[in-house]
């Protein structure tokens, strides 16, 4: 078997379980193996994945460790920057740039590319309550920036997929934020950062304080506070494409917005723009869109103002943040108190607070929505409810007609100000007695947000003001008065909460004995009360609000959990490793779900690993509870009417209908299986190389509502409904036109995803000159299919699926290589970050999504290419007080490829290459130990 020695235990601890994440640093557990006695026994550790306490550091599942060191030389400043740059982090992954989405400001992270609803984030080995305002409105997930960085000691990611630990919902697998438990002394520290643009400057400051010991004292107490503000940045200030949202000269498309086609059709300029209409609200033939006066920037050039608008740039005008403006401060204090030899007790007490401001482009006066109350679609910029200027309104130039407007407040751009504050309190216990090791520990956890917004236009006061004429749009809408904006623009707030109760326990010890030593066993549970109250914004429920969509869910229930584990070293050479975990929710019923695992260990420099493992998770408050979310989809006929008129408006493709989906009680859970297999291997001294195959089926995966489905064969969703317009006035016998489809969440569909983790690591020993640690990590993926209605869509290697969350990608490859030397009090680390090319699809074979449109040639050749940067650490410790580091991300200012595909930015992709719209960025920080 292999010996255990310290330097490859550790090494492949650090590498071959899963190795440094993408873009993370270097090789720190090497460097401290070489400072430690390989002859010195090794203490029992408990890892992420297993509570039976082993003397070696992995066992079947392969778990990835990053400690305070890796984290540091990484360079980055928050907890969410480090765990979104995990090689296994993919597609659905929520960057906290998008703040313009569901969950504006919040970071997630989404295993192989799950969806953040099913990777378990927990602190501690214990779960926290969620965000309140859910990502698409549906999928709850632990807010990355919420868990404050200083009081990190290291993060454990099992990578496997389905925890019988620590819960059956870690589909994708578990990121386990390990805290702090003890601390003496005093620390202060503080970091100033900048990008190479000299924007989005980055302030820190942090302390750590304490006392006693627990040996001698009996007691240790420290607490420690995180301060930080960051500054905007905005995509204007960036050079090419990403300066611009006209990207034609790239290769790209002209996303500017107020131009008018040869057509007569149009955006909302800032000048403003009329059309004269008949009495019923028809357009005229022959009268096209006029602009009113002040345009400055007729762009005929382009096919989208071919017919002469007022085009405005939303990036190059400022409406456009790379990274949102926030301040962050986190309290987190811990007590431990030394009861006696065999017990101790301990409580945490954890605060965060943060304030997001973000801004995006300002309001159009018109939309069209679904009034959820009376079911119905409302459309304020055409038909019988449009927005009309009467005869004789100031703007209305027409003398004998009124005039459908379209305009923008240059002025008054859309804000959105969330205040988040976080608030976690466990007391608990643990010790030996009877020859067991227990912990056990109550929690109570509360998440809310609180939001802000401003520039939304209520539809009906505005419609008020357009008729008495006391609003004005285009030049002269300077001209409102404070009272007229409060009126057609009231303030919007609503909050969104979430609150965690929960009581656990467990116990360890080894009994028996086997051939390759004791047996381990672990026992333990939980009970756990989860709610949601997220309010919707004010009169989104009636569809009077502009712009805005309805998003709202309320619900709770009770948890409880039991489960064992079994480590059985059957031989030397070879040890398994049960577990079975039941679970009972007070609204879904039972669930049992095992894992089991093994390590063969044929010869010393070889080892073979691998698990099987279900998962089970139920449905979320927002999809089964009190519930629901807007948007627009398409279909293709109309069965009804297509027969009937021929019509191209009831025969054509794409058309555009509204889509309600509710929460469903009847819901099934989503069942998983994962599989991994891998080896580790030690083929030279100092020189370990891991590879680990794993496989994952996600089945009865919950979706919204499929109108496209629906509308075909109503007769197969009897809980949906299709809502209709009145007859026409060419078939008065016929059922109107489809205006809106509303269904509850349903089960359909299966995915499966599948890809090999590769590690390779080695360390040089250089005498005098220090030490070398080199690292290779790279994550590929095999398939990311989903199957559903029959039909087999494969989205790796894709810009799909362009569903899910801030539509990512799903890129192939990740990797990162990295070098690092020490030598004495100095340390200087390089990275090198790689992020695969994607196809500007939505699945592997499928046409282009972003084609030219005048020649019908895709953009970019349909692809978007692959990114690669370069980070610098640096560390010196000047004396045994104090410590200086400097950083460098980026540092040949690689810039982001342009996306013309991604709807979370214009012209780059922020969950791929943030980095790459940020540009060069340095960060100087300094730590002074008392």
């Amino acid at each position: 078997m292999i010996r255990e020695r310290k330097l490859p235990q550790l090494l492949r601890q650090v590498f071959f379980t899963g190795g440094v994440a993408m873009g993370i640093g270097l090789m720190a557990q090497a460097a401290q193996a070489q400072e430690t006695n390989d002859d010195k026994p090794m203490g029992r550790v408990e890892i992420t994945g297993s509570n039976i306490k082993r003397t070696q550091q992995e066992g079947a599942a392969s778990t990835q460790i990053l400690t305070r060191k890796d984290i540091q030389q990484s360079g980055k400043t928050s907890v969410a920057d480090v765990v979104r740059s995990l090689s296994a982090d993919n597609n659905g992954s929520i960057s906290g740039s998008f703040t313009n989405g569901f969950a504006g400001s919040a970071s997630g992270v989404s295993l192989r590319g799950l969806s953040v609803n099913s990777t378990l984030v927990l602190i501690n080995g214990r779960r926290t309550a969620p965000y309140g305002l859910g990502d698409d409105g549906q999928r709850s997930f632990v807010d990355l920036n919420t868990i404050p960085l200083g009081a990190v000691d290291r993060i454990e990611v099992l990578k496997d997929g389905a925890s019988a630990i620590y819960g059956s919902d870690a589909i994708a697998g578990v990121v386990n934020i390990i805290l702090r438990e003890t601390y003496q002394g005093k620390t202060i520290s503080g970091t100033l950062g900048t990008s190479g643009h000299g924007d989005g400057t980055l302030r820190t400051a942090s302390g750590t304080f304490g006392f006693g010991d627990l040996d001698t004292d009996k007691y240790n107490y420290f607490f420690s506070i995180d301060a930080k503000q960051s500054n905007a940045i905005w995509q204007k200030d960036r050079p090419e494409y990403l300066g611009t949202a006209d990207a034609r000269p790239w290769g790209g498309r002209d996303q500017r917005a107020g131009g008018t086609t040869s057509s007569n059709t149009g955006g909302s300029s800032m000048v403003g723009t009329v059309r004269p209409v008949t009495a019923g609200g028809a357009t005229i033939p022959g009268r096209g869109i006029q602009n009113l006066p002040g345009c400055a920037n007729i762009d005929r050039s382009t096919s989208i103002n071919s017919g002469g608008g007022c085009l405005w740039d939303p990036i190059k005008d400022g409406y456009q943040a790379i990274q949102p403006e926030t301040q962050n401060i986190n309290l987190f204090g811990r007590g431990t108190l030394k009861i006696n030899n065999d017990m101790q007790a301990y409580t945490e007490l954890g605060l965060f607070n943060s304030q997001a401001k973000t801004i995006t482009t300002p309001s159009g006066l018109t939309s069209a929505g679904f009034d959820l109350v009376n079911n119905r679609v409302i459309n304020t910029g055409t038909g019988p409810g449009q927005l009309l200027l009467p005869i004789g309104h100031p703007d209305n130039p027409f003398p004998a007609n009124r005039a459908r407007p379209r305009w923008v407040d240059p002025n008054r751009p859309r804000a959105s100000d969330l205040d988040t504050t976080v608030t976690r309190l466990l007391v608990g216990v643990k010790g030996t007695s009877f020859g067991w090791d227990y912990d056990s520990g109550i929690l109570y956890a509360q998440s809310k947000t609180e939001r802000t917004q401003n520039g939304y236009y209520r539809a009906s006061n505005l419609q008020t003001a357009i008729n008495n004429g006391s609003f004005r749009i285009g030049e002269a809408g300077a001209l409102n008065s404070a009272d007229t904006l409060a009126f057609v623009s009231p303030e919007l707030k609503n909050s969104a909460t979430t609150k965690l109760a929960l009581w656990d326990f467990k116990g360890t010890r080894e009994f028996g004995q086997l051939p390759g030593g004791p047996i381990g066993i672990a026992v333990g549970g939980e009970f756990r009360h989860e709610s949601t109250d997220s309010e919707a914004t004010p009169f989104t429920d009636i569809n009077d609000i502009v712009g805005l969509g309805y998003a709202a869910a309320k619900a709770s229930r009770n948890i409880s959990s039991l489960y064992t584990e079994l480590a059985l070293p059957v031989l030397k050479q070879l040890e398994f490793q049960l577990a079975l975990r039941t679970d009972q929710y007070s609204d879904f019923g039972n669930s049992t779900t095992p894992k089991i695992g093994f390590k063969f260990t044929p010869v010393q420099q070889l080892a073979i690993r691998g698990t099987y493992a279900e998962g089970f998770r139920a449905p979320g408050p927002a999809e089964s509870g009190t519930s629901a979310v807007s948007a627009f989809t398409t279909f293709s006929r109309d069965p009804l009417r297509c027969p009937v008129t021929g019509l191209s408006a009831d025969c054509a493709d794409g058309k555009n209908v509204g889509a309600v989906t509710v929460g469903n009680k009847n819901l099934k859970p989503e069942k998983s299986q994962s599989y991994s297999l891998g080896f580790i291997l030690e083929p030279i001294k100092n020189t370990s190389v891991s590879v680990d195959y794993w496989r994952i089926v996600r089945k009865n995966e919950i979706t919204g509502s499929d109108a496209a489905s629906i509308i075909a064969d109503p007769s197969k969703f009897p809980d949906a409904t299709v809502v209709r317009g009145e007859p026409t006035s060419d078939f008065p016998g016929l059922a109107g036109p489809i205006l809106l489809v509303k269904a509850p969440y349903i089960n359909a569909g299966q995915t499966r995803t599948s890809g090999v983790d590769i590690d390779l690591r080695s360390r040089f020993d250089l005498n005098s000159y220090g030490r070398m640690t080199a690292g290779l990590t790279v994550s590929q993926m095999f398939e990311f299919k989903r199957t559903s209605g029959g039909v087999t869509q494969n989205f790796v290697g894709t810009h799909g699926d362009t569903n899910l969350s801030g539509n990512g990608g799903t890129p192939r490859t990740r990797a990162s290589a990295s070098l690092a030397w020490d030598r004495g009090p100095f340390n200087l680390t390089t990275s090198v970050n790689y992020v695969s090319g994607i196809e500007d699809k939505n699945e592997a074979g499928g046409e282009c999504l972003d084609v030219d449109p005048v020649t019908g040639n895709p953009l970019k050749n349909c692809r978007i290419a692959s990114f690669t940067t370069v980070d610098l650490f640096g560390r010196w410790n000047v004396s045994k007080q104090w410590e200086v580091t400097a950083a460098i991300a980026n540092i040949f200012d690689r810039l982001a490829p342009l996306d013309v595909q991604t709807y979370g930015r214009i012209n780059y992709n922020p969950s791929l290459h943030q980095s790459g719209a940020v540009g060069r960025y340095f960060t100087l920080g300094a730590r002074y130990t008392f």
